[in-house]
Parts: C-alpha cells; sequence; structure tokens
C-alpha cells in the first residue's frame, strides 16, 4: 500500500484550506483467524481517507483518519463436528463492513459534523491540538503525527515520518480481532509525494528582483516543511533553462542535474542596438526543475525597468542605473521623450527653474523645455548617440524660447552660461553650431 502525503501550500478553496495534509489510502489484506469453534481465512481490501492541518509556526501536523470502505472474501470452516464423524467443509463468504467515522451527525471535540463523503470535513471533526515536530533551523524535518478518530478496532498509534527521507517508510501494525482470540498484522509503506515550489535566490537588496543579462540568476528548489540540504531529496532534481522570444539567446549552463539550487548565466547574444523610437523586447527564459516526475515552472521576463536598464547595457554605457535610480514619469517628449514611462532623473526639473529664473532677469520670453531624459534607444535615434551623452542619465536639458528668435536665443544662451552649466548652442540633437548662429534651434545644457 503507498499512501502520498501532499504538503501542500495552497490547495483548492472549496475542499482543503491552506497547509493542508490529504491524501488516500488503499490496503489489501490477508485475514486468517482461528478459535476453537471455527477457521476463517481470506483476502480483503479496506480504503481509507486522511485529512489534516500543518501548522508552520508550531511546526506540528495533524491527521485524521476515516475508512471509506471495507470488504472480505475467502472460506470459513466450522469446528468441533470432528467427534460425530462429520467432515467439516470450508464454506465461502464475503462481508462488506460499515464505513466508520461517517455518520450522519459525528460527535467530536467541536460539536456535531453534518456526515459528507467531502475529505475537507474531516478537518471539520478534528479539532484534537497537534504533536510539535522536531524543530530544526528552518522548518520540522521529522514530523510526528496522532490519528483521530480510532480505526475501528485499536487507536493508530503515534507515526513518526521522516521528511527528509524519500524512500517509502514502513510502519508495521498487529491488531486483535473482536473476541480478542485473533491477530491480523498490517504492513503501512509510507511514500512521501512533497509537492514544491522554485524560488529565486535575491543578489542582495539592491540587486532584489534584478533581471538584465549581467546579472547571475540563482534560483533553488523548497519543499514546505522539508529542509533539503543534507536530505534524500537533495540529488534527485534537475534543471534546465531554455530562452523566449528573440533577443533572449540563452542560458549559460542551460541544464543541470542532481541539485537542489540552478544558476545560470543570461547570454541574450545579438541585442538591438541601432536606436529606436519603440521600447525593446524583453528577455525571457523559462527555467524547469523537474522533481519525482513532476515539472515545475519559473518564467523570468524583463519589466519595464529592466528593459531600461538594459538599453545601457546594450550600448555600453559607462553606468547601468539601479532599480532604484527609474523613476516613473509619464511621455511628455519633454522631460521624457520614451521609449519607456519611466525616467533616470538627475535634478532635470531644478535646473529647468534654476535657468528659468536667469533666463526672465533680462528678457520677457518664456522658457520651453522641447528635450530631457531619452533611453539610449531613443538617444541614438534622436542622432545624439556621442559618447558621455548626459541626455541617457536625466542631467541634459535642450531648451528653446517662446516666441523664437535668434536674439532671444541667443540670451538663453547667456542665461546658461551664468548658471554654471555646460552650454552649446545646436541646430538639432547633437549637432553643435556657433553661439548666435541662424542654424541654431535650441540651447544644450548639461550637468
Amino acid at each position: 500500500m503507498v499512501f502520498n502525503v501532499y504538503l501542500l501550500e495552497t490547495a483548492s478553496p472549496q475542499v482543503i484550506p491552506q497547509y493542508s495534509v490529504i491524501g488516500r489510502m488503499v490496503g489489501v489484506f490477508d485475514a486468517t483467524v482461528t478459535t476453537p469453534t471455527r477457521e476463517v481465512t481470506g483476502k480483503g481490501n479496506a480504503e481509507w481517507t486522511i485529512g489534516g492541518t500543518y501548522d508552520p509556526v508550531t511546526e506540528t501536523i495533524s491527521v485524521a483518519i476515516r475508512s471509506s470502505g471495507a470488504g472480505a472474501r475467502g472460506t470459513e470452516t466450522v469446528l468441533g463436528d470432528a467427534t460425530a464423524g462429520a467432515t467439516p467443509l470450508p464454506l465461502p463468504f464475503s462481508m462488506n463492513w460499515l464505513n466508520w467515522g461517517w455518520q450522519a451527525k459525528m460527535t467530536s471535540w467541536g460539536g456535531e459534523v453534518p456526515w459528507s463523503e467531502d475529505a475537507s470535513t474531516i478537518l471539520d471533526s478534528m479539532k484534537a491540538p497537534g504533536v510539535p515536530a522536531i524543530a530544526s533551523d528552518r522548518e520540522p524535518d521529522i514530523c510526528m503525527v496522532t490519528s483521530l478518530p480510532q480505526t475501528g478496532l485499536k487507536e493508530f498509534p503515534r507515526l513518526t515520518f521522516d521528511l527528509k527521507e524519500p524512500e517509502p517508510q514502513t510502519v508495521t501494525q498487529t491488531f486483535q480481532d473482536e473476541a480478542g482470540l485473533g491477530t491480523r498484522t498490517t504492513t503501512w509503506v509510507f511514500a512521501l509525494t512533497p509537492s514544491f515550489n522554485i524560488e529565486r535566490v535575491d543578489r542582495a537588496m539592491e540587486g532584489r528582483n534584478s533581471f538584465v543579462s549581467t546579472d547571475y540568476i540563482r534560483l533553488q528548489m523548497a519543499i514546505p516543511g522539508v529542509t533539503i540540504a543534507k536530505s534524500g531529496w537533495e540529488k534527485l532534481p534537475s534543471w534546465e533553462v531554455k530562452p523566449l522570444g528573440p533577443f533572449s539567446g540563452s542560458g549559460v549552463p542551460a541544464y543541470l542535474a542532481h541539485s537542489p539550487s540552478f544558476g545560470f548565466e543570461p547570454n541574450p547574444g545579438a541585442r538591438p542596438t541601432n536606436g529606436s523610437t519603440a521600447r525593446n523586447r524583453p528577455i525571457q527564459y523559462t527555467v524547469s526543475a523537474v522533481f519525482e516526475g513532476i515539472a515545475q515552472y519559473f518564467i523570468l521576463i524583463q519589466d519595464d525597468v529592466d528593459l531600461l536598464r538594459q538599453e545601457y547595457i546594450d550600448h555600453n554605457e559607462g553606468v547601468v542605473p539601479s532599480r532604484s535610480d527609474c523613476v516613473a514619469h509619464p511621455i511628455d517628449r519633454s522631460f521624457n521623450a520614451g521609449n519607456y514611462d519611466l525616467v533616470v532623473d538627475g535634478g532635470m526639473q531644478a535646473a529647468f527653474d534654476k535657468v528659468n529664473l536667469e533666463f526672465g532677469k533680462e528678457s520677457q520670453g518664456a522658457l520651453r523645455l522641447v528635450g530631457g531624459f531619452r533611453s539610449p534607444q531613443r538617444n541614438k535615434a534622436s542622432g545624439d548617440s556621442h559618447p558621455g551623452n548626459m541626455h541617457v542619465y536625466g542631467r541634459a536639458l535642450d531648451l528653446a524660447t517662446e516666441p523664437a528668435s535668434a536674439e532671444a536665443l541667443k540670451a538663453l544662451y547667456g542665461a546658461c552660461v551664468r548658471t554654471g552649466y555646460h552650454t552649446l548652442c545646436e541646430a538639432a540633437p547633437g549637432k553643435t553650431v556657433p553661439a548666435g548662429s541662424p542654424d541654431a534651434k535650441h540651447v544644450h545644457i548639461d550637468w
């Protein structure tokens, strides 16, 4: 008989709540009963439904077992007639035992519970306290459970499961029959098949959730209730990483066996660097872990923050901004020219206000912002892709006057110089012209 115990973090809320233990046992047994008046031999089968809860705070598991039906077939020989010269003949018999634990109204510590064959009602009727498990650094590893109600003959003894042992575990029990004259020995084989999750191992607080091509991605499998390290489960998993979509390349290594953890480096290969007014395609991978024939998947896909950061890597920019450096700002074609609703802001508003104040001392015209932050791809598309360009770090502005005139633009140029910013006149992004040139369209400042 094999009994699967699933230690689930979550399950169907209509059946079993969180941290539940649920399973079904089916057993086949041989029965031999000999008394002074009869001899019975036969084979039978029985079913039990088991349900319970796992408390991660106290590290305990409480389990209740109910019969789901049993039956036996064999022969019965009536003894005691040999002295009368009669030879006793074995007669066939069959019997079906009524289920126990499924009464219309069953009484428990929690009061009367309506009859139901829904396994979750076991949890409703079982209010007995759990048995403390042996503590460990992280999770119990070994759990002790008591079963309620009784089996119909004798109460189940306390069972101890070694959660670190993947091999089937055997428990042998001996029961007396109702008359106390015969015994029945049953061997139970409990095969633990735990569910497992795949978790990302964070690099550091700064690297939390980061996913760019220079990150080393570390994943681990976790079994609720089990510390995998140095357990029998440790050498069973195998891992595989596969790319999804264009520009993802491959993961290195792409496969690893016999380890509860897996690490790989993204190797996206060629990435788009020709400049674009649209966002890039993300790097994405699917990582699978196969464990005891069961596969789980972990999807890695860049969000907009990491897409923006990836552009700095693709374009070989000197500094890659952190996730916290990328702040939300809608595309407005001024402070944010695109391609994302995010900017790296090196003080753009403060610089604009400072120049505007200085420009207002000499001119009645208005100051107009025509360019601020541009992602590396957007900056390349604008034609302003010289090394060290401060637009990609939010430390540059392109300013014009309203109304536009050569004289007003020259006054703006002087105001920018007086504020102490590095100042250029440009005919277009990245195309410098002398101050006062009729070709000038805006004044560029950076800091």
